[in-house]
């Protein structure tokens, strides 16, 4: 402590004899190697002067990445500090007034202190950002309605004692996203105890201990879920914790949640043309050949059906026709065109081939309109003309290959 005033007193001594006769712009340095040594003077506060013509430069050196603040607050005059940091060649890395926020990796730095107006005593402070001891994070932050994300909930600033336990009480918005897959990991060591209290009423419990003596002795990952995307919206996804020494006390700890962003999906298109003489059904079937969608296609065979984004089989049904059918890949936002079509007439009975039986069918039902599917020009009346289509396509057989 001694040091340190002892420290601070020849800064502002250094300064001053700086300030006296300056003629030129100048860069004041701090008549020792570095400001900040291994990391021990977060959050210690230094002091400085600056005008038009005296600007500060202060060494720091990193051993690793940190995340960090640099505030600097006048003391006199009307100053209006503008803070730069600077690699060990000068070149800016961030900049702000009055305050700067910034993660670097590990090397020697400057952080240079200069007047965007006025001039004035000030007072510098390096602040390390850490994280809260307990963290909620999601990856990734949005989805799309049934989708799934794994939130990982972690534990950090282990004391050196380390934790005996810990419980988490989680919350989520019920409804909005369901939970699942509760997986612990071996923060706790090997063969740790858990219990879990399943999700229910928008909430559930996650406690561990370690067996036989193991502690959590360094930070890490706790547990982690899976979260389902159920409604479009926002979900807030918070983990609160509480830990034990071992000594029978429960320590309730800081904690920082998450929000996951669940989205509509963007639906894909589907378009094209058929041609036949009957009204067409277009369907599509997913991979499992259950019915995704279905449309009737317009007077003249145009259609459009959309789906979410994957990959279909798409059918062009025409009663009294063969059919067609192909591969369909839906992607999101956009739109597929099918190649158009024309459907072959005449499997009146719906066996998949043009022939006899359906002649058959003409005849018995001749000059008649039912069944439907025999009136193959659907001009309300079953006789030779609808006879001439099955003619036509004799032997013929579907569903022809759409793609």
């Amino acid at each position: 402590m001694k040091y340190k005033h002892l420290l601070r007193a020849f800064i502002l001594v250094a300064i001053l004899l700086a300030s006296i006769g300056v003629a030129q712009p100048a860069y004041a340095q701090p008549n020792f190697d570095t400001i900040i040594r291994e990391l021990t003077y977060w959050n210690a506060t230094f002091s400085g002067y600056v005008d038009a013509n005296t600007f500060e430069k202060w060494p720091m050196i990193l051993d690793t990445t940190y995340d960090f603040e640099i505030t600097v607050t006048p003391t006199s005059g009307d100053l209006i500090p503008l803070i730069r940091l600077l690699d060990q060649s000068d070149v800016e890395l961030a900049s702000g007034v009055g305050s700067l926020i910034t993660t670097q990796p590990a090397g020697n730095y400057f952080i240079q202190v200069e007047p965007q107006s006025g001039s004035g005593f000030y007072e510098l402070t390096i602040r390390q950002i850490l994280d809260a001891p307990v963290t909620t994070e999601v990856d990734p932050p949005n989805i799309n309605v049934g989708e799934n994300a794994t939130v990982s909930v972690s534990l950090n600033e282990i004391p050196p004692e380390g934790y005996a336990s810990a419980e988490f009480t989680c919350t989520y918005p019920l409804g909005t996203v369901s939970i699942s897959n509760i997986l612990l990991t071996d923060l706790f060591g090997t063969d740790s105890a858990s219990a879990v209290n399943d999700p229910q009423d928008g909430s559930f419990i996650v406690a561990v201990a370690g067996s036989n003596g193991q502690r959590a002795m360094t930070g890490g990952v706790v547990f982690t879920f899976d979260v389902t995307g159920l409604l479009v919206g926002e979900a807030e996804i918070i983990c609160s914790g509480r830990a034990s020494m071992g000594d029978s006390v429960l320590i309730t700890l800081e904690s920082t949640g998450t929000t996951l962003t669940v989205e509509e999906v963007a639906e894909g298109t589907l378009t094209g043309q058929v041609f036949a003489s009957k009204p067409v059904t277009i369907n599509l079937y997913d991979l499992s050949d259950i019915l995704v969608a279905t449309v009737q296609a317009n007077v003249d065979g145009t259609f459009s059906i959309s789906a979410p984004p994957a990959t279909y089989t798409v059918t062009a049904e025409a009663s009294g026709f063969l059919g067609a059918e192909g591969p369909a890949i839906l992607t999101e936002g956009a739109t597929t065109t099918m190649p158009t079509v024309s459907l072959i007439g005449g499997d009146i009975d719906g066996n998949g081939v043009v022939d006899q039986f359906d002649a058959m069918t003409i005849g018995m039902s001749y000059n008649t309109a039912t069944p439907e599917a025999a009136d193959l020009n659907d001009d309300g009346v079953i006789n030779v003309l609808d006879l001439e289509i099955v003619a036509l396509n004799y032997n013929q057989t579907g569903p022809s290959l759409w793609e």
